[in-house]
């Protein structure tokens, strides 16, 4: 079974469909009645959740350090806006780049 942390607003009848169809666990609020392992399934979420904070709060505050945007004197929300974008922009090519650089050596290696 696949994990997998989200928000509780996409916690949608149709993702909670789709992620029982595809066997991912997910660390939405059970909907109804409790069932059986009711006390396993909410440890579980708990875990999935904290996990997903850690990791997704933790990027974001690292970007904000290493690429300015805590930093940003934009005027006009547009700008701020824009500021944050190519920020994030140029987070996700960073890390792009060192994964093909990774994989590279790890081809030449082998």
């Amino acid at each position: 079974m696949l994990p997998m942390g989200t928000d509780a607003i996409y916690a949608t009848n149709e993702n909670r469909r789709y992620s029982t169809e595809n066997g991912i666990a997910t660390s939405f609020v059970a909907k109804g009645k409790q069932g059986k392992n009711e006390e396993q399934k909410s440890q579980m979420r708990y875990v999935l959740g904290k996990a997903r904070s850690t990791t997704l709060e933790g990027s974001f505050g690292n970007e904000k350090n290493h690429y300015l945007l805590n930093k940003i004197k934009a005027r006009t929300q547009a700008t701020e806006i824009a500021w944050i974008f190519f920020g994030m922009l140029a987070s996700n090519a960073v890390t792009i780049a060192k994964r093909r650089s990774k994989s590279t050596a790890l081809k030449k290696a082998a």
